[in-house]
């Protein structure tokens, strides 16, 4: 028999995450908004929270785990990773550098519509490479939705692209998604060892996805459009600090790369830059004051203004729940269970990647990945270490190819849907699934299956 206790965490738990849902559902859908039981996605977690508390199911010990982790899983170093690349990418996008860039990517089509989508695609691909999905979502959405009204094409085509260039190609690098981080640091992958299993599936992933996007589009694609006469060269509003906080950026990307050899934490050496990149800031808002008498500081105050707040109460509270589980024998429960259909390499894989993908549009990529993290550390997971590992990439890959079928999957796509509707564009759920229901089909049913293939192939 279950105890109470324990049954009265799932229960809020479930709770919470039709809240969330229903947060996002109401929010997007404007002909039908659900009043009555509409709560804020950041606050409905901590109102879980909250509730566990007062019926005194867990206790201060159990929110201390949830925010501090343990050995294997930190989440307080996921999230200052996750704001300090954000602070460091946002400061460098306020010097022009990322619009110059998109600009010089326009130029390069010409007025082909098809040559715009396509290179612009295969930009948020290379920029997420390098940076992660949640900063190509922040910057490159903007300038997507800025060219398409000056040149009065269909923007929707290009951020659908973008959308799943930034969720695909994500899974190249350690730093990609903060998922990634979170199961790579729990089994002790290195970030060079990381990309060397995760760089073919990605490059097959992210191509294949190209063409399928290309033949989903294909009839609202512009075959030409209005050219715009702009340079490139005028996007950059300070050219010594593109510079300078790209070098930035370069060098923080290569000490995340050897971290492990210097014995650093990412998130001291993220958080380290941002620091640098706080203090560029002040320095130059305090000489652009100090000469041209402006009320307030610019780059500094508008680059903690983008910064998603938001995400921090949201994201705190589902590791506590994620947590509240783990100390009321849930995921223990759930690690039996899962064991006894893991026998076999190949449908392991298959069923992880399948599970982590859907889990992924009910409570988000990073709790889920916490989550699904905690049931393959569980001492009651007890399969072969071939078996865990083929199960361990597999969560990789479901956290960030998950991402691409609602707006809720990963904080990017949460990010993504409030640019869009500051800047009117109104992509809705229904709307969200009926643009990518053939992307989807197609690739969780061949592209996800033939990638996890991979890692089954390379472990045998």
């Amino acid at each position: 028999m279950i105890p109470f206790r324990s049954f009265l965490t799932l229960i809020i738990f479930v709770f919470v995450i039709i809240l969330i849902l229903l947060s996002f559902i109401s929010s997007s859908d404007q002909k039908r908004k659900l009043f009555f039981l509409r709560i804020d996605y950041a606050i409905a977690p901590l109102l879980g929270v909250f509730l566990l508390l007062l019926t005194f199911t867990i206790d201060l010990d159990v929110i201390s785990k949830g925010i501090l982790g343990t050995d294997r899983i930190k989440p307080f170093s996921i999230i200052i990773l996750f704001f300090s690349l954000a602070y460091i990418c946002i400061s460098l996008d306020l010097t022009g550098l990322f619009e110059y860039m998109a600009l010089k990517v326009a130029k390069g089509a010409g007025n082909s519509g098809k040559k715009l989508f396509i290179f612009f695609f295969l930009f948020s691909s290379v920029l997420t490479t390098f940076t992660s999905n949640d900063i190509v979502i922040l910057t490159i959405t903007p300038i997507i939705i800025y060219f398409a009204k000056h040149t009065k094409i269909d923007p929707i085509p290009y951020l659908i692209a973008q959308f799943f260039a930034a969720n695909i190609w994500s899974l190249t690098l350690y730093i990609g998604n903060p998922t990634n981080i979170i199961v790579a640091e729990a089994f002790g992958l290195t970030f060079l060892g990381y990309s060397a299993w995760m760089l073919l599936p990605t490059i097959l992933g992210g191509f294949t996805c190209l063409v399928l996007l290309l033949l989903v589009f294909k009839k609202r694609i512009p075959k030409s459009f209005e050219s715009i006469e702009i340079k490139p060269i005028s996007a950059l509003k300070d050219r010594f600090g593109a510079f300078f906080s790209g070098i930035s950026l370069i060098t923080c990307l290569f000490m995340i790369s050897i971290a492990q050899l210097v014995n650093l934490s990412l998130w001291l050496i993220t958080f380290f830059f941002a620091m640098i990149m706080a203090c560029y800031n002040l320095i130059h808002d305090f000489l652009l004051k100090k000469r041209k008498k402006l009320e307030q500081f610019y780059i500094l105050g508008k680059s903690v203004k983008r910064i998603p707040w938001k995400i921090i109460p949201f994201i705190i509270g589902m590791f506590i729940l994620v947590e509240a589980l783990v100390s009321t024998g849930w995921i223990d429960l759930f690690a039996s269970i899962l064991s006894l259909i893991s026998i076999y390499l190949i449908p392991s894989v298959l069923i992880m990647g399948f599970l982590s993908s859907l889990s992924c549009n009910i409570m988000n990529n990073q709790p889920m990945t916490i989550f699904f993290t905690q049931i393959l550390l569980s001492d009651s997971f007890s399969i072969t270490e071939r078996i865990k590992m083929g199960s361990m990439f597999a969560l990789i890959m479901g956290s960030n190819l998950g991402a691409n079928l609602t707006l809720i999957g990963a904080l990017a796509g949460i990010m993504w849907h409030k640019i869009l509707s500051d800047k009117d564009v109104k992509i809705s759920y229904k709307e969200l699934l009926r643009f990518c229901k053939p992307l989807i089909a197609i690739k969780s049913k061949g592209l996800q299956f033939s990638e996890i293939f991979f890692f089954s192939m390379r472990l045998i």
